[in-house]
């Protein structure tokens, strides 16, 4: 009985070690506070306050990416957000009927168009008095 280690004194598994350890990826170490820089965000507290105080913390993270990852956060997580929908691979019907949507991006073009005035070559010989 005198050999045995006791349970809180044994030597720790690699992977046990490995996680108590921080991770080496910034990305990784960001979102281990991700969760507090969202309430700080919400607080109302400026990125800029963040990212010194990451600094503070031992994240070694530049403004600039620490304002790119956040998008990057945001994104996937309004990404995972939205339902996915099945019908995503087919492609969009057009129906044959004039009706305008309610948001057309080629609306200018089209009543540009249909305005527009085609130039056409005369026929016949040239009329040299109406030239300059």
């Amino acid at each position: 009985m005198g050999n045995a280690i006791p349970s809180d004194k044994r030597p720790l598994s690699p992977v046990e070690a490995l996680a108590r350890e921080h991770p080496t990826q910034l990305m990784a170490q960001l979102r281990a506070f991700w969760p507090q820089v969202q309430e700080a965000l919400k607080a109302g507290h400026t990125l800029r306050l963040i990212h010194k105080r990451l600094n503070m913390a031992g994240v070694p993270i530049s403004y600039k990416l620490l304002s790119l990852y956040r998008g990057r956060i945001e994104r996937r997580k309004r990404e995972t957000a939205q339902p996915v929908s099945q019908n995503a691979a087919e492609p969009v019907k057009r129906s044959d009927d004039r009706t305008t949507p309610a948001f057309d991006p080629l609306a200018n073009f089209h009543a540009h168009e249909q305005k527009r005035v085609v130039w056409q070559y005369p026929s016949g010989p040239l009329d040299e008095s109406k030239l300059f």
